[in-house]
């Protein structure tokens, strides 16, 4: 359009194929208020079993089940639900760690990485003389 010219500017359109899903995402309906408080009430128990077997899985003394629910939770992106739950958790395991010789070099190198992400003070040899393996 410079100089007083008219210009018209053409452009091109694509000719996409239409889309097999059709406007099905496109809308959103809310769903019915009893819809949707059946699955925020099913999501709680959800979260509450959850709660349940981490704080089952910590009293126990199989401190491998912990961390495999523990390493699977936050795998999952859900660990923000239960985080007083798993630091409980790791506690426990980190205070008994003494009393878990034996353990296999999976569960070793799952409770080590564990508790140095969340701020605990475990030095590798301590764990290598504890487990008896060589990380």
């Amino acid at each position: 359009m410079a100089h007083g010219t008219d210009h018209e500017i053409i452009r091109r359109t694509a000719n996409f194929h239409p889309s097999i899903w059709g406007d099905q995402f496109i809308s959103h309906l809310p769903k019915d208020n009893k819809v949707h408080e059946a699955l925020e009430s099913e999501v709680e128990k959800l979260r509450e079993q959850v709660r349940r077997e981490i704080l089952l899985a910590a009293a126990s003394n199989y401190s491998s089940q912990s961390l495999d629910l523990v390493d699977a939770i936050q795998r999952l992106g859900v660990a923000y639900h239960f985080e007083t739950e798993i630091e409980e958790a790791l506690q426990r395991i980190y205070n008994n760690r003494i009393d878990m010789e034996g353990g296999d070099l999976y569960s070793t190198a799952l409770g080590f990485r564990l508790l140095r992400q969340h701020g605990y003070s475990v030095s590798c040899g301590n764990y290598q003389y504890v487990y008896g393996y060589l990380l």
